[in-house]
């Protein structure tokens, strides 16, 4: 088993119930153990009966107690056992070997005696006639010890037991529902933080549930609070960077600019290479003031988009850059009208940023497949959001290679990229789908990407229509 609530709580209840029966039975071990206790005898009646036949042995003679004994079922015959004057068992059976020591401790002066044989209550009587004969017997009385528990067990215990079972399974549910449920909360607070929610505190949900506890809890929200400000200080830290180098960009390309008005020919390879490089670190500049520099304080989704609408425009607005690469776009529209709530054009440069990483890893005479559909209640999709009513869900799918599995999550970190889209040549710097990650968490939607079937890499995108509550 293993979930630790399962374990605690079965381990818990197994402890509890052997511990009831453990009781109950030492409880009960020393009347088993008790020769005399009537509670052990297997029938009360046929003990008065053998008393009453030995009372008429005494007047009549042994031959009496052997015409009684003949007379009864073998399985009480089995239990009674008598010697006459002469040795001889009445019966002429063989007499038991261990019932050889009661037989021996009766004679005149000690006329009953009670022990034990093969575990089971015996008593022993002697008989004498005033002519001379006399005569022994050996009752085996009860059953034993482990006979008495197994009797016990099936008369009275179970109603223990089942008592037992179920008083101590619901104090073992309780107990190790108080115990897992922290855990519980400590990985749903964990899972959040790895998924970029730095802002959720566990502390709230451990209330009451112990001075231990309740520090784990507080060193955990500390740490998390003290990664958010570090993260939203290096955002910051590049940003404030990133505006600093504008600067001297700007007088970098008005200064590429006089030199190409000059028309020295010999210059120009250099001056193209020095105008690629300012281009280059422009783009990356920019990329980095699209990312958000926290979570905290977001402005409201104010504005409202068709997504239909805003696709056909990107596909037609990308088309041709998408005809120089030799490569065509399908776009395949939902009929229905699907508005969600945007904040500008954040959205709109989120998928622009999608389909143009489409269209770069496309080679020539590939295809660009891009959808857009609305869920419907119950329906079934690639994602989990996306089975939820009130819904529409893009995908994107280009005609390269793909990504390895191993890379699929790693693609929406800021600056990575695949080892086959390192060399410069292939343009990005491995910002665009982390942009794109975080305006589409802002518009409280979800992002992913996965290996199409036909080949190529799919990034879907599943956002809230206004019908879900905004």
């Amino acid at each position: 088993m293993r979930s630790l609530f399962g374990r605690i709580f079965f381990g818990a209840w197994l402890t509890a119930v052997i511990m009831v029966l453990a009781a109950v039975y030492i409880t009960h071990i020393r009347e088993f153990d008790n020769t005399e206790q009537r509670d052990r005898l297997e029938g009360f009646e046929l003990f008065r009966e053998v008393r009453r036949n030995l009372g008429m042995t005494r007047r009549y003679g042994p031959e009496h107690f052997r015409r009684w004994l003949q007379q009864q079922p073998e399985e009480t015959r089995q239990r009674i056992y008598a010697i006459d004057g002469y040795g001889q068992e009445i019966l002429q059976r063989p007499i038991p070997r261990n019932m050889a020591s009661l037989f021996g401790k009766l004679n005149y002066r000690n006329r009953e005696a009670t022990g034990l044989i093969d575990s089971k209550p015996s008593i022993g009587f002697f008989a004498h006639r005033r002519g001379g004969d006399t005569l022994r017997v050996v009752f085996i009385a009860g059953k034993s010890k482990e006979e008495l528990v197994l009797r016990f067990i099936v008369r009275n215990f179970w109603q223990i037991l089942l008592l037992a079972t179920l008083a101590s399974g619901l104090a073992c549910y309780l107990l190790a529902r108080y115990l897992s449920k922290p855990l519980d909360n400590l990985r749903l607070a964990t899972r959040r933080v790895a998924a970029g929610d730095l802002s959720y505190r566990v502390t709230p949900s451990l209330h009451g549930h112990g001075r231990e506890l309740g520090e784990l809890a507080a060193d955990f929200d500390s740490m998390t609070a003290q990664l958010q400000e570090s993260m939203a200080e290096q955002r910051r830290l590049i940003k404030d960077v990133s505006h600093e180098l504008r600067s001297p960009l700007a007088r970098l390309q008005v200064a590429l600019a006089i030199a190409r008005q000059k028309n020295i020919q010999a210059l120009d390879p250099e001056l193209d290479k020095i105008g690629k490089a300012a281009d280059y670190l422009e783009d990356i500049i920019a990329d980095i003031l699209s990312l958000p520099v926290s979570g905290d304080g977001q402005r409201p989704l104010d504005d409202v988009v068709e997504m239909n609408s805003l696709l056909s425009a990107l596909c037609d607005e990308l088309k041709d850059e998408a005809n120089h690469k030799q490569v065509t776009i399908d776009l395949r529209q939902d009929d229905a009208e699907l508005l969600v709530a945007t904040r500008g054009s954040s959205l709109t440069a989120a998928l622009e940023n999608i389909l143009r990483n489409a269209i770069k890893y496309s080679p020539a005479g590939g295809q660009v497949a891009v959808s857009i559909r609305g869920t419907e209640a119950n329906s079934t999709a690639k994602t989990s959001d996306a089975s939820e009513p009130g819904h529409c869900q893009i995908q994107v799918t280009d005609a390269g290679n793909g990504v390895p599995d191993s890379e699929l999550q790693a693609i929406f970190r800021p600056f990575y990229r695949t080892d086959e889209a390192r060399s410069r040549e292939s343009g990005g710097f491995g910002l665009g789908l982390a942009i794109a990650q975080r305006t589409v968490a802002e518009h409280r939607g979800n992002i992913e990407a996965f290996n199409a079937k036909s080949g190529g890499l799919t990034v879907s995108v599943t956002l809230p229509t206004l019908d879900d509550g905004f």
